[in-house]
C-alpha cells in the first residue's frame, strides 16, 4: 500500500514538472486577478536547475493582499504540493534578492 501510494505520488509530481509553464500560468493569472501590481518569483532549486523529483517548488509572490486570501485562492486553482507558495509584502523583495536568485514568472 505505501509503495503504491509513493508511486502514485511520483508521477504526479513527474507531471506538474512536465506541466510546470501551465501551473506557473495558473499561479500567474490568479495573483494577478487579485492584484495586477503583483509580482511573482520562482527561486530556489527549480530556478536554479538543480531539482530533483522531490524538491519543492518554490514560487515568491510580491503584494500587499492577505497572504491568506492568496493561497487560498491558488488553492482553489489547484496549486498545491509540491508548490511552496511564499506570499511577502514587497519591502521583503530585496531580502530575497540577495539570498535567492529569482527567475520572474
Amino acid at each position: 500500500m505505501a509503495d503504491r501510494l509513493l508511486i502514485e505520488d511520483a508521477k504526479r509530481r513527474q507531471e506538474v514538472f512536465k506541466n510546470l509553464d501551465k501551473y506557473l500560468a495558473v499561479i500567474k493569472y490568479v495573483v494577478k486577478s487579485l492584484d495586477p501590481d503583483a509580482e511573482i518569483y520562482l527561486f530556489g532549486s527549480v530556478a536554479e536547475r538543480r531539482h530533483i523529483l522531490t524538491s519543492d517548488i518554490d514560487v515568491l509572490v510580491i503584494t500587499t493582499i492577505n497572504p491568506g486570501v492568496v493561497l487560498e485562492k491558488l488553492w482553489r486553482a489547484g496549486i498545491g504540493d509540491p508548490f511552496e507558495i511564499h506570499v511577502r509584502t514587497p519591502d521583503m523583495l530585496p531580502l530575497y534578492r540577495r539570498h535567492s536568485k529569482l527567475v520572474k514568472i
